[in-house]
């Protein structure tokens, strides 16, 4: 449950990827959500661990669509994860895949359902599953999103973002921190964003649980 959760929630802050707002605010930065229908780009992911004081180091291409978010891990080793609304699909090194069905999972339904809403840009639903500590200025922002739902919150502390804002008038996210209540912390640096309309056909086949 508590991997379920990580990656949903993951895949919720990853969201956001998809920015396209003026003088960033939080209402505009919601508003533009659904301004790309298809993002993709790389990212590297660090995972600090507080007990042993160890860093792990991965890095690969995401894709964030209606569908759902994409994590393709190229280094050290291939692998993927696929969150939607209603399933977490995993492809090991060697191919074989593991779907986690969360459809009759409430925790999940309720996480996966705030994930929706922010693909919807419904800045009412985000600010009602989390406290949200929005800040920026010319050049750059920051949001804080705090789980307010009692199980989330029992597994993660909180979600930062930064970003910066283009002088088109257009926002980047720069990087994303999921904490964990026990300390550890997962952090990503994203980079080279592409925008398109529509999925290719092997991007589709992620999506397939079969």
């Amino acid at each position: 449950m508590k991997r379920i959760l990580l990656c949903l929630l993951t895949a919720l802050s990853a969201a956001s990827l998809q920015l396209s707002a003026e003088n960033a605010s939080l209402e505009s930065v919601c508003n533009g959500l659904m301004e790309h229908p298809v993002t993709t780009g790389e990212f590297t992911q660090l995972k600090k661990s507080a007990a042993i004081n160890r860093q792990l180091r991965s890095s690969g291409n995401f894709l964030i669509s209606t569908e759902g978010v994409i994590w393709d891990t190229k280094k050290p080793f291939s692998s993927s994860m696929v969150v939607t609304r209603t399933a977490l699909i995993q492809t090991a090194p060697d191919g074989s895949k593991t779907v986690l069905d969360g459809s009759k999972n409430q925790t999940f339904a309720n996480v996966a359902g705030t994930l929706s809403s922010l693909f919807s840009g419904d800045k009412k639903s985000l600010e009602n599953n989390f406290s949200v500590d929005f800040l920026s200025n010319a050049s750059s922002w920051k949001m804080q999103l705090v789980p307010k739902d009692k199980t989330i919150a029992m597994t993660l502390s909180a979600v930062m973002l930064n970003g910066r804002c283009t002088s088109e008038g257009g926002t980047i996210l720069d990087s994303m921190t999921i904490t964990e209540q026990n300390g550890d912390c997962v952090s990503y640096t994203f980079r080279n964003q592409e925008y398109k309309d529509v999925l290719s056909d092997a991007e589709k086949s992620y999506f397939a649980q079969k």
